[in-house]
């Protein structure tokens, strides 16, 4: 099932689009006090569901400030509590350095395309609990 939903926020476009059991998020522009608010409130609609699984494409971010970053980390524990994931393809450089001058490299998982990042989802639920 493929669905589609844009909302375009000053200096940032979030598109949001269902694969599967995977909410991919395409997020474009700047991720900052101004902006974090509208994904923030997308990422806890999302960890809502009763196996959250996203998948955050950030290949056109370019730049997260430390208030972007705490969407992530505000979201993250209510999805892993349900088993679930929030994780992220297509890092730019300058976005990797944040993650990793955060120490945050090792917290996310994160793929260099949106592919990679869907097949590892798959790969969990062929685990099982």
């Amino acid at each position: 099932m493929l669905c589609f939903i844009s909302v375009r926020v000053t200096m940032l476009e979030i598109r949001r689009q269902k694969i599967k059991d995977v909410e991919v998020i395409h997020l474009q522009g700047v991720l900052n006090a101004d902006t974090s608010p509208t994904l923030e409130n997308l990422l806890q609609e999302l960890s809502q569901a009763s196996l959250p699984m996203i998948l955050l494409c950030v290949e056109n971010i370019d730049y997260i400030s430390s208030a972007g970053m705490g969407c992530f980390i505000g979201a993250i524990g209510n999805i892993r509590k349900k088993q679930g994931d929030l994780r992220f393809c297509g890092m730019q450089p300058q976005v990797r350095r944040i993650f990793t001058l955060l120490d945050m490299d090792d917290f996310f998982f994160h793929f260099d395309s949106m592919e990679k990042g869907l097949a590892s989802f798959a790969l969990k639920n062929e685990d099982g609990p």
